[in-house]
C-alpha cells in the first residue's frame, strides 16, 4: 500500500472514530461508510452497514463487550487495555458481526485467539468481543475483515 492510500485509510478511520457515539447504531454506519467511501444519504449508510453484518452466536456467559470510540487504539487494535469501556455484558446471545480485526491475544480455558469481532447487539450497542467467545473458530466465517 502506498503512503497516500495508507494516509487516506488512516484519516478515514480516524474520522469514523471521531464521529462515533459510544454504543450508538451510528457507529456501525460510520465504520462501514469509512470503508466504502462517502455515502450519498444517511439511509444509504445504514443499508451498507446492514449488508455487511453476519449473525454470530456468543456461546459463553458474562462476556464483556468493549468499546471506546475516543481511543483510536481501540479501533485499530482491540484489547482489554485500549478498549477499557465495557458497554455491555452478554450471555449466550446472537448479535450482528460487522467485521473482525486482529488485536490482543486472549487465552481462556486452554484456547488462544487474537481475532476480535465488532458486534452490533440487538439493542443497538456496538462493541468488540474476542472470537474465542463466538461460535465458529479462530476467524468467523461470513464476517469480513475490517477495512482498516
Amino acid at each position: 500500500m502506498n503512503t497516500r492510500r495508507l494516509l487516506k485509510a488512516t484519516t478515514a478511520a480516524a474520522a469514523a472514530v471521531a464521529a462515533l457515539t459510544l454504543g450508538s447504531p451510528a457507529a456501525v454506519a460510520s465504520t462501514a461508510a469509512a470503508q466504502a467511501g462517502p455515502p450519498t444519504t444517511t439511509a444509504s449508510t445504514a443499508s451498507t452497514a446492514s449488508a455487511a453484518a453476519t449473525s454470530v452466536y456468543i456461546w459463553a456467559t458474562n462476556v464483556n463487550v468493549r468499546y471506546d470510540g475516543a481511543d483510536a487504539d481501540c479501533v485499530h487494535y482491540p484489547s482489554r487495555g485500549s478498549c477499557v469501556k465495557i458497554v455491555a455484558t452478554v450471555s449466550r446471545t446472537t448479535a450482528e458481526g460487522m467485521c473482525q480485526h486482529p488485536g490482543e491475544e486472549i487465552v481462556d480455558s486452554g484456547y488462544r485467539n487474537r481475532w476480535w469481532t465488532l458486534l452490533k447487539l440487538p439493542d443497538g450497542t456496538i462493541g468488540w468481543v474476542n472470537n474465542i467467545y463466538i461460535q465458529g473458530g479462530e476467524k468467523i466465517a461470513g464476517v469480513p475483515d475490517c477495512g482498516w
